[in-house]
């Protein structure tokens, strides 16, 4: 378990820095490490963590305890050989224990922080109930008690959501403030404007004093400094660096 010494040096380690947000399909360990130069963590993934569909589907893990944290070990190896950067593992998966197991195996590979994926829109599990529609009043049950048993894992775990599926996070957000876990991710997008929210992360951190990580629609690196301005404690970049290698590497520039 993470000793409370220890996760405050995690945090002023994080606190005012970019990362590399996952990207399901592209964010493995070669392409996090060759385009997230310029930041303090990076996230693998999104990875499936199914395994009777492993070998059949792309971007799930191994199905084998021992496969997986050597796949890990490997991913991580490969992110540290080129930065010096955190590495979090982002995962979807249908199944509590599936998600689990996948959580201890990258803490056994020596992965730094875990991130659960009640974000995502990834079809097959939508349909189940699971990723973004979790969060759904039907499925919120389900969720909490997901949320209980991942709070329980030695690795720091942060929590994906995605703002706009539902108009009240309130319910979901006390579970969370009052449990073990080290923070909350918010793709933070606004569809109309084409920038992030930056009112919705000010209003989330009038009321919830949690680790925030923001990301959606970073452009420049005034959008960046506006989020952390609004409160954000990290600020996370995807897409962009899909056409530049160097884009994040720019937006730190443009910061200091």
């Amino acid at each position: 378990m993470l000793t409370l010494l220890n996760r405050k040096r995690l945090y002023d380690k994080l606190r005012g820095g970019l990362f590399l947000s996952s990207m399901m399909g592209t964010a493995n360990g070669a392409f996090c490490a060759q385009r997230g130069k310029g930041c303090v963590m990076v996230q693998l993934g999104s990875y499936l963590a199914e395994p009777p569909a492993y070998g059949m589907r792309e971007w799930v893990l191994p199905s084998k305890r021992e496969d997986c944290i050597q796949f890990f070990a490997q991913e991580c190896a490969e992110v540290r050989r080129h930065i010096d950067a955190f590495v979090c593992f982002n995962i979807a998966t249908p199944k509590l224990e599936w998600g689990i197991e996948a959580a201890e195996c990258f803490s056994e590979a020596e992965g730094d922080l875990f991130e659960l994926n009640i974000h995502g829109g990834y079809k097959p599990y939508l349909i189940q109930g699971k990723v973004r529609a979790m969060v759904l009043p039907e499925n919120r049950r389900e969720l909490f008690r997901w949320l209980e048993a991942f709070s329980k894992l030695d690795t720091p775990v942060i929590v994906k959501f995605r703002e706009g599926v539902i108009g009240d996070y309130t319910p979901i957000l006390d579970r969370i403030v009052n449990s073990n876990f080290f923070g909350v991710h918010f793709n933070v997008r606004d569809e109309e404007t084409k920038k992030p929210d930056y009112g919705f992360v000010r209003s989330f951190k009038e009321v919830y004093d949690i680790f925030l990580l923001a990301s959606g629609y970073v452009r420049s690196s005034e959008d960046a400094r506006k989020l952390f301005q609004a409160g954000a404690d990290m600020v996370g970049i995807a897409e962009p660096v899909l056409q530049n290698p160097k884009f994040i590497q720019k937006i730190a520039a443009g910061l200091k």
